[in-house]
């Protein structure tokens, strides 16, 4: 098939306006147009770009994982109002590297993380993991309260290039009555202030293997799962700035002895290298002992 996007019908806001779709790409991917849409954009769908093997071998990774560990995937963040955000219904892991192995090759898929490099190029000399998250949605949980994962950063400035970007790895299908992600197209362009209204968030239909790309300043959010018997999967990932602080403590959440056997380009990604700007008249940030923090690793 064309790599170019393709169209889907566009939803209805509240005032009768069509609301932007989401595009569609198929491989062979032009990545200079994936580029362009999801900085303007703010969201695109990639479809089988991610082998169904590898989410299989993750996917079993993953549930012997829960198997011994049948609680660890409950919210648990000592604030009852984050907890119901984060869904009574539906199970979460971070530390995925310590927890799942095949999570490595997901961390540092080409197409991903070459996508997010490009994306934050413009305000950074590198960039890390800032999460990445198994999430099921399990059967009559709610719907998500609409957000931006960039107001974590809430006094960082928004500009036409984002500072954190996200791809949604689907592991089973996603579709609008198991709770695919609801994305706001466009929404990473409005003004300080403007929240989406009804029929202005989307449900892309994915398939294992499918990747909804998104901007972390993009209002987004879980749909609810209104099935009785279905678990919608995935794996988010998102990469931030170097020199941003993650949303997830990947130096608690990945042992040393773990980090130390990781590729070097996903250790780096979690924080085990100085992010450098003294080439455009910057500094230094993340040092160890005024040194390269990968030393750490193998001291």
């Amino acid at each position: 098939m064309s790599s170019a996007a393709s169209r889907v019908p566009a939803a209805a806001t509240a005032s009768g306006e069509a609301a932007p779709d989401v595009p569609r790409f198929y491989a062979p991917f032009r990545w200079d147009e994936v580029d362009e849409v999801t900085r303007t954009l703010g969201t695109a769908v990639l479809t089988g770009l991610v082998d169904t093997d590898l989410l299989a071998r993750f996917g079993g990774e993953v549930d012997r994982w829960l198997e011994r560990n049948p609680d660890s995937a409950c919210p648990d963040s000592g604030s009852p109002v984050y907890d119901t955000f984060m869904g009574r219904r539906t199970a979460r892991l971070q530390g995925l590297l310590a927890k799942a192995p095949a999570a490595a090759d997901l961390i540092r898929h080409p197409g991903i993380l070459g996508w997010a490099r490009r994306l934050l190029a413009p305000v950074c000399d590198g960039v890390q993991l800032s999460a990445a998250e198994f999430i099921q949605i399990g059967p009559r949980e709610r719907r998500q309260y609409t957000h931006r994962d960039s107001d974590a950063w809430w006094f960082a400035p928004r500009g036409p290039d984002p500072l954190c970007v996200n791809a949604m790895v689907a592991m089973t299908p996603f579709d609008e009555r198991n709770g695919a992600t609801r994305v706001v197209p466009g929404s990473c362009g409005w003004p300080e202030g403007r929240r989406p209204v009804d029929g202005e968030a989307v449900q892309p239909r994915l398939d294992p293997g499918d990747v909804l790309l998104f901007r972390a300043d993009v209002f987004h959010g879980g749909g609810a799962n209104r099935t009785t018997d279905q678990f919608r999967r995935g794996v988010v990932l998102s990469y931030c700035a170097g020199w941003l602080r993650p949303l997830e403590n990947s130096f608690l959440n990945v042992p040393r002895r773990v980090a130390a056997g990781l590729p070097e380009e996903v250790a780096e990604l979690l924080g085990y290298r100085i992010h450098d700007s003294t080439a455009r008249g910057g500094g230094i940030i993340g040092t160890h002992e005024y040194g390269d923090p990968r030393r750490a690793l193998h001291a």
